[in-house]
């Protein structure tokens, strides 16, 4: 009988019109969808997107320009076609047939005569099925997606005689069930094969156009084994997904090498999954079925919305490979990926494994994984397994970490593969990325580490109370060692500098100090009588000030011998309103103090300039021909010249002196972690910046780097 369409115009061709917004019907498509400025898919908008309402009163005029075609109706679950002027069911055919192609349904003419195949001769001529019925899923596939069951042979499941079987049926709902009538086979094996749209867990939307996904299944062992005489119902349920497309390729190469079928697609089925990272071992071990079977579930079994560890697998496979990839991206992916794995197994290129995996991190990073919950939640979907800590497994599996264990858990590490755009050169560089991971120690999974985690690994205790160390990652952002504990830093704080009027008031009453500070600002004269700007006279004359408000004792004074030197200490002293003070020159002050080459060092500062000398000097111990030895020359500093002649001094001691002093001085007692690595970080002393040496009653000593103005860097 001749088949006719009532479509007066190409139906693909009325979708696009309508998908246009000639209709004005809603839009099932996700508010989540991501966008191309944080990672997601920029894909056209689906036909399908505004073909779909709520209920039968939202549909449009059934009119003659969509006579034909088909909207979809969320509560009740299938699709209304526009027949003879009035929207009918899909349910409901009694006088019109639907066909499916390319992912549309179709409206046919009713056929007058319908074959009716005798069972019995069915069922001589080979395996009889009252029905298959599954569901297909990469996300849900909707109303129009066609299913169509083939026989395939026994020798290479292909049959290129074109005399096998065939059966096909519509999906008419958008939850991806399909059902077969009568199906029959000669042969233990068929191949289901699904054409149709779907909906995309990542974008939340309906793909923009269909793709084809396939599962080879076996119906029964013989044909003696089913039975000549009676019905046999050996397999009626075949899901299609991901891991049965991605399958089919190694059980036909395993197959043959004269594997028997149930191994090899046994075998297919746990490489698959270890290409994932996903551990068989522990999810075989996990119940499935809920009708008391206790046997392992094969890929066709398997629904991605379901509670169980399997649905988590299976889904996070499909959301992986799905990516931010259109669907010819994700096919092209999926087909090279199943070629891959034909061979021998194994998943071999890393250059995939490594981009699938920073888009799984970059999941983790934007919080995104919710609005994947999100977007299946918003179809009514059964159940949302966890599929995260399957997305999760993958990332280490790509970056070539090794397994987290008991053994390791609360190690860090990072991403060493160039190809990854999380790539390092090492744990603290950071001018690529500064993503690290940690091997949890309750999960004992890797995880992407936080910021505490990655910054502050392998401090330890600080040496002293509110010690401030820049995060050995994040290098902006400080961490203090207050109350026995790391946190993170104020602003205040941060520059790892604490003010020398808090640490002077935080002085135990038998506790003694000396401040070595830089001078405050100076002029353009760098010479020994260059003197302070008008504002350096103020910013030291500012800091005697708040030092007079807690302070009831005189201080003593010292300086290099410069003008500017000499001068700060003096404006301390007025500004503090101290009518006593001595000002004492002290050759140990000098800004020469660790250079033990004038000439040598001079060469160095007129190739490098000063600043990047001295910091690398003190930081790294360069420039050894020109330099003393900084812990020797530094001891002899803090204890041959200033504890030696402590006793002639007072409870409180400022020494002024220059930054050439003070930075490799910072260095010393920080223990490299000062921050004022000029010639890394671009960092310097500020002006009335330096350390504090702060000597317990026992003689024992701490050093804190202080600061007189806001910030103890410039």
């Amino acid at each position: 009988m001749k088949i006719w369409y009532l479509t007066a115009i190409g139906f693909a061709a009325a979708l696009f019109a309508v998908s246009c917004g000639s209709d004005g019907n809603p839009s099932n498509g996700s508010s989540n969808s991501y966008g191309p400025e944080n990672g997601g898919q920029n894909e056209p908008v689906s036909q399908f997107d505004s073909l779909t309402v709520q209920t039968t009163n939202e549909l449009p005029a059934c009119n003659a320009g969509r006579e034909g075609r088909a909207f979809f109706v969320q509560s009740e679950n299938i699709a209304h076609l526009c027949v003879n002027g009035s929207w009918r069911s899909a349910a409901d055919s009694t006088d019109f047939s639907i066909t499916c192609s390319d992912g549309f349904l179709h409206v046919t003419e009713k056929l007058d005569y319908i074959q009716v195949l005798d069972a019995d001769t069915v069922r001589l001529s080979g395996l009889y099925h009252d029905s298959v019925s599954g569901i297909v899923q990469n996300g849900q596939f909707i109303f129009g997606t066609s299913v169509t069951l083939n026989e395939a042979s026994e020798i290479n499941f292909y049959r290129a005689d074109g005399n096998g079987h065939s059966t096909s049926a519509c999906i008419l709902g958008n939850n991806g069930h399909y059902i077969l009538n009568s199906v029959n086979t000669n042969s233990n094996y068929v191949k289901i094969s699904a054409t149709g749209f779907y909906k995309n867990v990542v974008t939340g939307r309906t793909s923009a156009s269909p793709v084809t996904l396939s599962a080879l299944t076996h119906v029964a062992n013989t044909s003696v084994d089913a039975g000549a005489t009676a019905p046999a119902r050996i397999r009626d349920s075949v899901n299609v997904n991901i891991l049965t497309q991605l399958e089919i390729p190694r059980i036909e190469q395993l197959a043959m090498n004269h594997i028997d079928f149930a191994e090899a697609k046994a075998q297919a089925e746990r490489e698959i999954f270890a290409a994932f990272g996903i551990d068989t071992i522990q999810l075989y071990s996990q119940p499935y079925f809920t009708d008391g079977r206790t046997d392992k579930p094969v890929a066709e079994d398997l629904n991605m919305f379901g509670n169980s560890e399997y649905s988590a697998a299976l889904f996070a496979i499909s959301a992986i490979l799905q990516g931010d990839r259109d669907e010819t991206e994700m096919m092209s992916l999926i087909n090279t990926l199943a070629e891959d794995i034909k061979g021998d197994g194994i998943w071999n290129d890393p250059n995939w494994k490594i981009k699938i995996a920073d888009w799984v991190v970059g999941l983790d990073t934007l919080w995104k994984y919710n609005d994947i919950r999100n977007n299946v939640s918003a179809w009514g979907a059964s159940a949302i397994p966890n599929f995260e800590r399957y997305m999760r497994a993958f990332v280490p599996i790509a970056y070539g970490f090794e397994a987290c264990t008991e053994a390791n858990a609360g190690q860090l590490t990072f991403v060493n593969q160039g190809q990854s755009a999380l790539f390092a050169n090492d744990y603290e560089h950071a001018d690529h990325s500064t993503v690290r991971f940690i091997c949890d120690v309750s999960s004992k999974e890797w995880r992407i580490a936080q910021p505490m985690e990655k910054d502050t690994a392998g401090f330890g205790t600080g040496t002293y109370d509110k010690e401030i160390r820049e995060g050995r990652v994040s290098h902006d952002t400080y961490y203090i060692f207050d109350s026995g504990a790391w946190r993170t830093a104020t602003p205040q704080e941060a520059d790892g500098f604490t003010d020398i009027a808090e640490v002077y008031a935080s002085l135990k009453h038998d506790e003694k100090a000396v401040f070595i500070i830089r001078h405050s600002e100076r002029t353009d004269d760098t010479g020994p009588k260059g003197p302070l700007t008008e504002n350096g006279r103020l910013y030291a004359r500012n800091l005697g000030a708040r030092l007079a408000a807690i302070a009831n004792e005189d201080f003593y004074y010292g300086y290099s011998g410069y003008v500017r030197t000499e001068e700060t200490c003096r404006e301390i002293a007025v500004g503090k309103g101290q009518q006593q003070y001595s000002l004492d020159i002290l050759p140990y002050m000098d800004g020469n103090w660790y250079v033990q080459d004038g000439v040598k060092a001079s060469d160095y500062i007129s190739a490098d300039g000063g600043w990047i000398v001295y910091s690398k000097y003190g930081f790294t111990g360069a420039y050894e021909d020109a330099f003393y030895d900084l812990k020797t020359r530094s001891e002899e500093l803090l204890k041959d010249s200033i504890l030696a002649n402590l006793p002639t001094m007072k409870r409180v001691n400022f020494m002024c002196t220059h930054d050439y002093l003070v930075v490799p001085l910072l260095a010393y007692v920080t223990d490299g972690h000062a921050n004022v690595r000029y010639y890394e970080k671009w960092k310097w002393v500020n002006y009335l910046s330096g350390v504090a040496m702060i000597i317990s009653p026992d003689g024992s000593i701490r050093y804190v780097p202080v600061k007189g103005l806001e910030s103890g860097t410039m």
